[in-house]
């Protein structure tokens, strides 16, 4: 009967280390080995204390019978109390699991939120500069429209005055070269402002 007893002790002392470390253990995978191993230990202990209580009413001799039985009595306690002290333990690191994913979850979503806000804050400030460019090159177009309509009428006039008051030729040579240089720089300009508006929408618009 002492064999069945030393090995109920050995099993008993085997969980309370390991309810110990199972306690103090924060890893994830290390800790459900653990559970495992001590719910089973707990559950195999439980059947040794019933085996063993049994072998003692069995027993012939008062002395021993008694001595077994209260052997089986106080093995079944402290089964009892580890096994409440492993379920308190187990609640307890669920409840924190439960608290870090919840945390976890919040930080996640108001840092999607923070993402969301800051991007249409770009996109509200690209549109206001984009809006802000067309209008500059439109104004810009307008201003060289403008100017040719100027240089046209200048040139026409010209004309008329140099017939009126006997311009040399070359001086109307000169004139019209120069009515041709400022088309030339018009012309320039409006494919210059064409494109800078391209490049600008091309790059706010991806």
């Amino acid at each position: 009967m002492t064999s069945e007893y030393n090995a109920a002790q050995r099993l008993l002392h085997k969980i309370k280390q390991s309810v110990s470390e199972f306690e103090l253990n924060n890893s994830v995978s290390s800790t459900t080995v653990v559970e495992a191993a001590v719910a089973q230990d707990l559950q195999t202990l439980s059947k040794s204390i019933t085996e063993y209580r049994i072998l003692g009413r069995q027993e012939s001799n008062e002395r021993k019978r008694k001595t077994m039985l209260d052997r089986a009595s106080s093995m079944a306690d402290d089964h009892e109390l580890l096994k409440r002290r492993f379920e308190k333990i187990k609640l307890r690191k669920n409840e924190r699991e439960t608290l870090t994913q919840g945390r976890n979850e919040l930080l996640h979503g108001a840092a999607e939120t923070a993402i969301t806000v800051d991007e249409d804050a770009f996109w509200n400030r690209s549109e206001r500069a984009l809006d802000g460019y067309i209008m500059q090159g439109m104004a810009s177009l307008d201003n060289l429209r403008e100017q040719r309509g100027i240089l046209e009428g200048t040139r026409r006039r010209l004309w008329n005055a140099g017939g009126t008051l006997g311009l040399s030729r070359s001086v109307i040579g000169y004139i019209n070269r120069r009515t041709a240089q400022d088309k030339i720089f018009l012309v320039a300009g409006m494919l210059l402002t064409c494109v800078g508006i391209y490049f600008i929408v091309h790059y706010f618009g991806r």
